[in-house]
């Protein structure tokens, strides 16, 4: 029983190492919501250089009702994400467009939801 112990209390900071690993990755440039949005942006507007993109992290919330957990079975705890991308103009003829971007995710899923977002320079 002292061992299950042992190896239960191991483990368990393991998982949400990982977990806390999966849903920072969602708030990269890389990730789902980010490409999505960048994506669209420099379909408008083709004077923007997306390799020189960056996003970061403003704000993560577990959903929840009435104080528990708001859980799919397949994907796990439920979190809004909200982060801010910004796209460097070719040249740097402008300065950057800031986005916020706003989606639900996973630890287990980044692109449960389209991501929303609103040009900040508007």
């Amino acid at each position: 029983m002292k061992k299950l112990l042992i190896l239960i209390l191991l483990v368990i900071p393991g998982i949400s190492t990982a977990t806390s690993k999966a849903l920072d990755y969602c708030a990269t440039v890389e990730s789902w919501a980010a490409q999505k949005v960048i994506q669209q942006l420099v379909q408008k507007n083709k004077d923007l250089d997306p390799q020189r993109a960056t996003a970061l992290l403003l704000e993560r919330t577990a959903l929840k009702e009435q104080s528990k957990p708001v859980t799919l079975s397949e994907w796990g705890p439920l979190y809004t994400q909200t982060i801010k991308i910004q796209i460097p103009f070719t040249g740097n003829k402008k300065p950057p467009m800031t986005i916020i971007a706003s989606s639900i995710i996973s630890a287990e899923e980044c692109s449960l939801t389209e991501p929303s977002y609103l040009d900040m320079g508007m």
